[in-house]
């Protein structure tokens, strides 16, 4: 995967929409994954790193991969904590939902 191109993609977009057909590509792209948790609700959510940018990467309810970028591990980790506690809430059956467009 030519991941210039794609990291000039998601900048022109808050919420960038991949299928999930090309998933392993990207992951075997990116130069590191920085962290990766399963959610146990809809799939892994993880954030990986290429040169100086940063991205989340999770599933939606949609089944689509969501991707945002970051220039910071900071903003990154903030999103996934976010996420992360919704997921836990889900569990304990808030009705609560994850936005994964905004």
């Amino acid at each position: 995967m030519d991941m210039d191109a794609l990291i000039n993609e998601m900048k022109k977009v808050k919420v960038y929409i991949m299928s999930p057909t090309k998933l392993d590509d990207l992951l075997n792209s990116v130069e590191e994954i920085v962290f990766e948790r399963d959610t146990l609700i809809s799939g892994f959510i993880r954030i990986l790193r290429h040169g100086d940018y940063f991205m989340t990467q999770e599933t939606s309810d949609k089944n689509e991969v969501v991707l945002r970028l970051y220039s910071t591990k900071e903003e990154a980790e903030a999103l996934v904590r976010d996420h992360l506690d919704t997921y836990d809430q889900m569990w304990d059956g808030c009705g609560c939902k994850v936005d994964y467009y905004s």
